[in-house]
This record gives C-alpha cells, structure tokens and sequence, in this order.
C-alpha cells in the first residue's frame, strides 16, 4: 500500500502521521537521497508529509515510484491493510457513500410507492440520519469552529 497522496513531473508527495517524528523523517531523508534522481526534500513535520523533488529525465515516474515505496517500507515498516481500510478518510468515504445509497433509495421508495413503500422509506431515512451523525461526528471539530 503506497504512501504516496500525489505526483506530477518532478514532484512527488509522501504523506503519513509517522512522518511527524522527526527521527523517522530524518530517517526517510537519509534513505531516499541514496536514489540518484532526487533533487530536493521538503519536509512538513506538521503534517507529516515530504515534498520529493526529482529529476524526471533522469528516472521513470514508475520505477521512481516503486523505490521510495520501499524505502518508506525499510524505514516506517509495511502499512497493513487494516490501517488503510479503516483510516479516518476511508471511513469517512464509506460513511459519505452510504448516506447517498441511503438518501436515493429513501426517496426512490417515496416516489415509486412499492408494496409497503412506507416501511422501506422510513428504514432507508433512518440509516441514512444514522450515517449523518457518524459523519457529523467525523466532522465535529470544523464544524464547531463555525460558531465560535
């Protein structure tokens, strides 16, 4: 599973909440100016996120790519699937999709008025506020800054 959140030509951005130690980051650094194309290391401990400038007439995107995910393997150690799929930003993508699913079939059963539409509108609307309140709260602290 790849760390890397973006690229385009001669940039490439790796981003992971373990990138906020500065001993792993430094770590990281050291590893990956042992590949030739790199240019340029930007760190954002903050974020934990490492801006990798490169070369790219001097390396494949893809083979670029496949050594600095492992070189964040060797450092930061292998990224489970468990970690990835129950991340708060997948969460929230699942829990977004599921309100939409739940939203179109709750008014899909108001309008079309199947065999015992009422019972199925009401079940559908109740799963889609139950998937507003995880959503809202995900989002419980932009939300509160809103009215302070």
């Amino acid at each position: 599973m790849s760390r890397i959140v973006s690229s385009s030509s001669g940039r490439i951005r790796i981003r992971d909440k373990n990138l906020r130690n500065q001993l792993k980051l430094n770590a990281l650094k050291k590893e990956l100016l042992n590949i030739a194309a790199i240019t340029k290391l930007q760190e954002n401990i903050h974020t934990g996120s490492l801006l990798v400038r490169f070369d790219p007439s001097a390396i494949d995107i893809g083979v670029l790519k496949a050594n600095i995910d492992s070189s964040i393997d060797n450092v930061l150690g292998q990224l489970s699937v468990s970690q990835s799929l129950l991340s708060k930003k997948n969460i929230s993508r699942y829990n977004k999709i599921a309100m939409l699913v739940s939203l179109g079939a709750s008014v899909a059963f108001a309008v079309m008025r199947p065999k015992h539409w009422k019972r199925r509108h009401s079940l559908t609307s109740y799963v889609f506020l139950a998937n507003l309140g995880v959503h809202l709260t995900i989002y419980r602290k932009p939300l509160l800054r809103l009215f302070r």
